[in-house]
């Protein structure tokens, strides 16, 4: 790995120049003229460096202006496409030496041959290991740094030896000046080959989702915003590793429980009690859940991306080399070596004996019908047509035909004789009404993702469709009022889930409590039901609710009576979200003064609580619709206000 900087020593800079700093203007005007750039744009170009001037304070004084001759600005936006262009410069250069033999890289099986990738100013050169090869690559960088200014950094540079002596890639390294990069590739494929629980790399994970939680006072968030963190800046933390290797279940088990806890509001040394399941909390809302998503869903669907780009045939150096290397069928590749490939594709297996089989979302749309194997490929219906009909494929003497070539003459013109009686002739005529229906486009094939709605793969979608499948389900799904605070609607969640430190829940618990009658009517044991259905308070305030907005009043003694009574009354749909986050919010303030009747010295008031759920609610449904209204109308018409 060799980083490209510039050593040329200067009194005036402290530190090391970066290799923003040491790009030759003059190389760079060439780069743009041989890329074919407009006249005016190079000239452009040469302006800012024939009139770039600049001084250096000397005590306090400036100097006289001197004259500048290389460096782009560090923060223009232009600067990081310019240095692309000199980068490309060198990526020509090396090019050229390797057809020249100057520099021998690496041949893959068939016509594929790697060379050297680069990332901003991060060369990765790799070849055939010999004093002459490591010479010539030399050489290359040294006529680039004469030419563009760029420089190696030797001392920041490391050498890799695959198969070669360590003693060996001692006495290259003392040789260069550089150090010995450490064969991480074959220890971390053991690590996922071997499903270890913990590593260093994991571990560097974990320490890092743990520093985004120190930047949080948990407690002093609301729910809302803890669960908004978590679907955004701890969902998103870990993805870089994520992304190409499979985390062991033990890391994972680690991981969730840093999101739990601070879900909960709890540091990792406090204890606090779980009042619901986390992996409940990570359901969809369409299972019943919260939406948060598991990392288990996050780490598989991105892992099947790599898969989908194979299946897909993107084209890319990536695919490429995993054709030269494994083959050009997916259904050949071994999952028994030990690499990060293989290992993907056994998650794929475990996947599917799981019940997720992702391959079978993956299907080609015919277009023109000549990229697609008319036997082999799965491009109508859900499988295979080899798999269909296997007497026909098994007469067929070219299973490899396309379907534009199977379908431009006769079905059985291939075949090596003619189609006789039984389960023959009934393939036959099934596919022959089948191919009746296919009529083949000038546009080409594609390959499409029958998971997502847009035919293109989506991590989202995949980690959705991996989330309905290991996480628990609830009967019901969430339901969730928009016009309302989050906070709110994870209370009303946890209600309906019968999850609030009640009394008789906190006795369920274990807690030791003196009674677990109801702290505001003192009627009855107090319960998630009874204190926001049966209680006096919250009968008096309900009955006013449904006063204020002219409907009948019911005694209700459940949510399930509630909500078969709420789908029966006749209002416009978008009338009723805001009646339902009306009664999110009464119910809201009254499990605010039954925790204030219990814990304050000072009791609350009666006399303003429907007050208060009145002016709150307005002022969170009207920040939160798109079409303002006046307080007098929420006072006096809610039922006539219409989004």
């Amino acid at each position: 790995m060799a980083g490209l900087e510039s050593n040329t020593p200067s009194a005036f800079v402290a530190g090391s120049a970066k290799a923003y700093d040491s790009v030759r203007w003059d190389f760079l005007l060439d780069v743009l003229e041989a890329f074919g750039f407009g006249s005016t744009w190079c000239t452009w170009n040469r302006g800012i460096s024939d009139f770039a001037k600049a001084s250096l304070l000397v005590n306090g004084s400036p100097s006289d202006e001197f004259h500048i001759h290389r460096g782009l600005k560090q923060g223009d936006p232009l600067s990081p496409f310019l240095f692309i262009l000199v980068m490309e410069a060198l990526h020509l250069s090396v090019c050229k030496a390797v057809d020249e033999d100057v520099f021998k890289g690496i041949q893959l099986q068939g016509s594929l041959a790697l060379s050297h990738l680069f990332y901003a100013d991060d060369a990765f050169f790799m070849g055939e290991w010999s004093d002459n090869n490591l010479r010539g690559i030399i050489n290359i960088l040294k006529c680039f740094h004469l030419a563009s200014g760029l420089q190696i950094n030797i001392h920041k540079s490391q050498i890799l030896g695959v198969g070669v002596s360590r003693s060996r890639v001692e006495d290259m390294a003392s040789s260069l000046g550089c150090t010995i990069m450490e064969n991480k590739f074959r220890y971390l494929g053991v690590m996922v080959g071997a499903g270890m629980t913990r590593h260093k790399a994991w571990d560097d994970v974990i320490l890092k989702l743990q520093s985004r939680l120190s930047k949080w006072k948990a407690k002093t968030l609301s729910i809302g915003g803890r669960l908004t963190l978590l679907k955004s800046v701890l969902g998103a933390s870990p993805l870089y590793n994520m992304s190409i290797f499979k985390v062991p279940k033990g890391v994972l088990k680690v991981m969730e429980s840093i999101r739990s806890n601070f879900f909960k509001g709890a540091s990792m040394l406090e204890k606090k009690i779980s009042w619901i399941a986390w992996d409940k909390v990570l359901a969809s809302k369409k299972k019943g859940g919260l939406g948060v998503s598991s990392y288990f869903a996050l780490n598989r669907a991105l892992l099947l991306k790599w898969v989908w780009r194979f299946v897909s045939q993107d084209d890319s150096l990536w695919f490429r080399v995993i054709q030269a290397v494994h083959g050009d069928k997916i259904d050949s590749h071994s999952v028994r070596k030990v690499s990060i490939w293989s290992s993907i594709l056994k998650e794929v297996q475990v996947l599917k004996s799981s019940g997720f089989d992702f391959l079978s979302y993956c299907s080609k749309r015919i277009g023109d019908g000549q990229s697609t194997s008319f036997w082999k490929e799965t491009w109508m219906g859900d499988i295979p047509l080899c798999e269909l009909c296997p007497r026909l494929f098994a007469l067929d003497s070219a299973p490899n035909i396309c379907v534009a070539a199977k379908m431009a003459g006769p079905l059985d013109t291939s075949f090596r004789r003619s189609v006789r009686g039984g389960v023959e002739q009934q393939e036959f005529s099934d596919l022959s009404s089948f191919l009746n229906s296919v009529v083949l486009s000038t546009s080409n094939d594609r390959w499409y993702f029958s998971l997502s709605s847009s035919g293109e793969f989506s991590v989202k979608d995949t980690r959705l469709a991996i989330d309905d499948l290991v996480l628990p389900s609830h009967s019901e799904p969430t339901r969730w009022v928009k016009l309302i605070p989050i906070k709110i609607n994870v209370f009303m969640w946890r209600a309906r889930r019968g999850c609030l430190p009640t009394r008789y829940n906190l006795v369920q618990k274990g807690v030791i409590l003196e009674s677990t009658s109801c702290p505001v009517c003192f009627s009855d044991e107090e319960d998630v039901h009874h204190l926001l259905f049966r209680c006096s308070l919250s009968q008096e305030v309900l009955h006013r609710v449904c006063r204020w907005w002219e409907i009948d009043f019911q005694l209700w003694r459940s949510f399930s009576e509630w909500d078969e009574w709420f789908s029966s009354i006749r209002l416009p749909g978008s009338v009723k979200g805001f009646l339902e986050g009306v009664f999110y919010v009464a119910w809201w303030f009254i499990w605010g003064f039954r925790n204030r009747s219990t814990f304050d010295v000072n009791k609350p008031s009666r006399s303003i609580l429907f007050e208060n759920i009145v002016s709150s609610s307005f002022l969170w449904c009207n920040s939160r619709c798109s079409r303002k209204f006046s307080r007098d109308d929420w006072l006096k018409n809610p039922h006539l206000i219409s989004l």
